[in-house]
């Protein structure tokens, strides 16, 4: 809200600062505030009263506020170092020159003639601070109704179709034969959440009925589904209303038991029942010893404006914990993936090395095979015991030899890749890697030609 230093001074004057702030839509300790930050005088206590009695009162003016509009001599201070500045030529001077300019002279005035103190404070405008939180508004608003308004009447009017649909519902509740020969009967939809005894159905209806008018005038409404819920539609929330009578306890004089009889206490309660799962306990507006529910109209009208506000904070809240639930999966998720893919490449590499070991583990066993080869063969040579047999069985091993050798392309014709794989890392224990030679002999006690080259001599 936008005001003068010398509008808010004449307001404060002409009205209490109660008064000024209802219409401005401000809180009074807020109001008195901005008036003392703004160094405005308000009225003192007594004032008003003197005012009202005739007595002579006194209005201050409203005096000069300095921290905001530059003073007369403030401007030829300034000029004089301007003047210095040049005629000395000092370093500091373009320093001091845009110092000067960057002063903001009000109203558009020459820098040679000064503005005048008075009018710049009487023609600023000030910004004043919002209410930021909705409850204050809403009671704000509401104080600044026709009070009247919130007066229960004396007689009950029905005229809302809730009202009347409620009304008839409980006398044909109460005498079956009414609906019979009612004519009415049907066009009669939900009644109104009320429990309360026949004896306190008037005051009830009649509290609704300004209840349901005050909601209308500030722009909301209220439907009945069925028989026992009832809901105010407040800024499209939904908020549940229950009328009851409460109960006492009085002693059983008729028999010894009970010893305790529950009947009505012709005391009313008004409530808003849990509509949300963290407020675990109702609004509840009841008729107290000093102060009945006719007299607490405002604050029933504001609790259920207050109930639309919390049920809209708690969805959005709500809201929030379900975003960060489900960026948290989210992320969750991605790391799962970036754990998945590291642990697929890590297979990938170990897959490929294995490869790699199994081939080099290959080429190590057809150089040692080579090189027996080589060996074998120059010791039947110098031996002389090579023969044709013999020619054969190094043939064939130098072609085994091929077969095992991952330089060398060749296929054999029995043995596979499988083979080689259980040579090289056996499977079972049927076909042993290199070992002992005391293991070796006890699982091939006859002697062949490659573990005897002498069998020919014996």
């Amino acid at each position: 809200m936008e005001i003068t230093r010398k509008e808010l001074y004449e307001l404060i004057w002409k009205e209490p600062v109660t008064k000024v702030a209802e219409k401005l839509g401000f809180p009074a300790p807020l109001l008195r505030k901005y008036c003392h930050q703004l160094n405005i005088p308000t009225p003192s206590s007594g004032y008003w009263s003197k005012l009202k009695f005739g007595k002579p009162v006194e209005i201050p003016a409203l005096p000069e506020y300095i921290d905001e509009v530059p003073s007369i001599d403030s401007f030829q201070e300034e000029k004089k170092k301007r003047q210095n500045a040049v005629e000395q030529g000092k370093e500091q001077s373009q320093e001091i020159l845009n110092e000067r300019d960057s002063v903001n002279i009000t109203n558009n005035q020459s820098e040679d003639v000064p503005v005048k103190k008075e009018d710049a404070q009487e023609d600023k405008i000030y910004e004043i601070e919002e209410i930021a939180d909705p409850r204050q508004k809403i009671q704000i608003e509401l104080k600044k109704m026709d009070q009247s308004l919130f007066t229960v009447p004396e007689m009950l009017y029905a005229k809302h179709p809730l009202i009347i649909d409620t009304k008839e519902y409980f006398r044909g509740e109460k005498n079956n034969k009414y609906l019979d020969r009612n004519p009415y009967k049907s066009k009669i939809k939900a009644p109104l959440n009320i429990s309360v005894q026949s004896d306190s159905l008037d005051r009830a209806l009649r509290i609704y009925t300004t209840i349901i008018h005050l909601l209308q005038l500030r722009g909301h409404q209220i439907v009945a589904e069925d028989r026992w819920h009832t809901y105010a539609i407040v800024n499209e929330e939904q908020i549940p209303l229950q009328l009851s009578e409460k109960n006492k306890q009085i002693a059983n004089t008729e028999s010894n038991y009970p010893k305790y009889l529950t009947v009505p206490s012709g005391k009313l309660k008004f409530e808003i029942p849990r509509s949300s799962y963290f407020r675990l306990n109702p609004v509840c507006v009841e008729d107290t010893t000093n102060m009945k529910i006719e007299e607490k109209i405002l604050n029933i009208i504001a609790k259920i404006e207050y109930e639309a506000i919390s049920i809209k904070e708690e969805r959005e809240k709500m809201e929030r914990l379900r975003h960060q639930q489900e960026e948290e999966r989210k992320r969750r998720e991605l790391e799962e993936q970036k754990k998945r893919e590291i642990e697929e490449k890590r297979k990938n590499e170990l897959k490929e090395l294995n490869m790699a070991f199994f081939s080099a583990e290959c080429y190590s066993l057809a150089n040692i095979l080579r090189s027996y080869l080589e060996r074998y063969k120059s010791f039947l040579t110098e031996k002389e015991i090579i023969d044709e047999e013999a020619e054969e069985k190094l043939c064939w091993l130098r072609g085994k030899i091929d077969w095992l050798d991952p330089f060398i392309e060749y296929d054999d014709e029995l043995l596979t890749e499988n083979d080689k794989e259980n040579l090289i890392c056996p499977k079972s224990d049927e076909i042993p890697r290199r070992t002992t030679w005391q293991s070796f002999s006890s699982m091939y006690p006859e002697f062949t030609f490659w573990n005897n080259p002498f069998r020919k001599r014996r």
